[in-house]
């Protein structure tokens, strides 16, 4: 019986006005998004192609992460040319797309697409489900057939689920087999693998959405009352509450601002320079200092940078879609502890080459050569091991307890 349900379902959607017009908007984006990004990502390219440091220049850049095409996260940051100096490191541009809507506006990427439009439309087929027949007088006769409560619940949540997901796979593939056709776009084994599991985190936040759906469908008479109070519920969860849990965090946690660390900066080189002037000679000593001090700053940064997020995160897992994008852009590499990484490699890097950089300074060397800076993305364990585990568990766990309560609310509903 369950699969008659489900049938019914999916040949009801098929069938349904709203749900080809909500088909086709939700193609529509997705396709929108692949090219916007798929370009995007081509002009960033390009990009560094022009700020690729020579060979033998104390410069750190790392070349664009195909997966950002789907998942932009941090990538922008991550990007940045990072120039090794006698006393640190120098900050400059990145790559960019020179699209300046970027700057007003989230990246249309794959995961804002799913994580605020499939949302709603997950929700758009869940709102009705059991309000709607309640109120045609359709319910009472299903129920007075050989099919129990149950089926019934579980059919319909089949059945629209897999209205949803087969066109969203769909799209999805084809967009992606289009992108492998272009020459300066080269996914590997690894990162095809990574982009699967993106998808399927993708699948099971939707599917926590049309559970949610059918919750409040089955705890209100009417449809009107279900969606006022579902689109209420979805603004809180996919935009308030992630929000909030930064706001919260940063009331516990304190952490210093960019110019405040940037006048720390000047003060520790002022200071280094004039006793320098005052005791005589000692130049390179000068500036092995800076950096010392630079390293202490940026530590003690980190250190408090990393509690921050910490809480933050963890405050933010009250909404699946913040553990939603905090699983899937560290499964992607452009996740904040990617960059948290990324920028201890690069610290590292540069205590590797620093004593060579002012040595050769002091020496009036000419065109001086050093080793070249590569860095690895963070193997999926220790992705897993930092968090993205917890959130996808976490994930299916609203899941479990969203359908629970469906069928809980629906077994004690009044079929009239």
């Amino acid at each position: 019986m369950i699969g008659t349900v489900a049938r019914k379902e999916i040949v009801s959607n098929i069938l349904s006005y709203k749900f080809t017009v909500v088909l086709l908007l939700m193609a529509l984006l997705l396709a929108a998004s692949l090219f916007i990004m798929h370009r995007d990502f081509a002009e960033r390219t390009a990009d560094y192609q022009v700020i690729r440091p020579a060979p033998g220049a104390p410069t750190a850049v790392v070349p664009p992460n195909p997966l950002s095409i789907f998942a932009k996260g941090l990538e922008n940051a991550m990007t940045r040319s990072f120039e090794i100096g006698v006393i640190g490191v120098d900050v400059r541009a990145g790559q960019s797309s020179g699209n300046v809507i970027f700057s007003f506006f989230p990246a249309p990427d794959f995961l804002y697409i799913v994580r605020v439009v499939l949302s709603l439309v997950a929700l758009l087929l869940g709102f009705d489900q059991i309000s709607s027949e309640r109120e045609r007088g359709t319910l009472k006769l299903m129920l007075s057939g050989p099919v129990s409560r149950a089926e019934v619940l579980l059919g319909k949540w089949l059945g629209n689920f897999a209205s949803l997901a087969a066109p969203f796979l769909l799209v999805t593939a084809l967009g992606t087999a289009a992108m492998l056709f272009d020459a300066d776009i080269r996914f590997s084994a690894g990162q095809l693998g990574r982009f699967a599991l993106i998808l399927a985190l993708a699948l099971l936040y939707m599917a926590f959405f049309l559970s949610l759906g059918m919750l409040v469908s089955a705890l209100t008479r009417r449809s009107a009352t279900s969606v006022i109070a579902l689109l209420f519920v979805w603004a809180l969860l996919v935009f308030v509450l992630p929000n909030l849990g930064t706001l919260v965090a940063r009331q516990f946690v304190a952490t210093p601002s960019v110019q405040a660390l940037n006048e720390k900066r000047a003060q520790t080189w002022t200071r280094e320079i004039l006793l320098g002037i005052a005791e005589g000679g000692g130049l390179g000593e000068r500036m092995k200092t800076i950096s010392r001090e630079e390293d202490r700053m940026e530590e003690d940064f980190r250190l408090k940078f990393e509690r921050l997020v910490r809480l933050a995160r963890n405050i933010n897992r009250l909404s699946p879609a913040a553990g939603f994008l905090d699983a899937a852009t560290g499964i992607a590499g452009t996740g904040i502890d990617e960059e948290i990484r990324l920028k201890a490699e690069v610290i590292r890097y540069k205590n590797s080459i620093i004593d060579p950089v002012i040595a050769d300074l002091l020496a009036g060397k000419r065109d001086p050569a050093y080793p070249a800076f590569t860095y690895r993305y963070r193997p999926l364990g220790e992705v897993f091991a930092s968090g993205a585990m917890f959130d996808a568990a976490w994930l299916a766990a609203f899941n479990i307890l969203a359908f629970a309560l469906a069928y809980a609310g629906f077994a004690r509903a009044d079929a009239r």
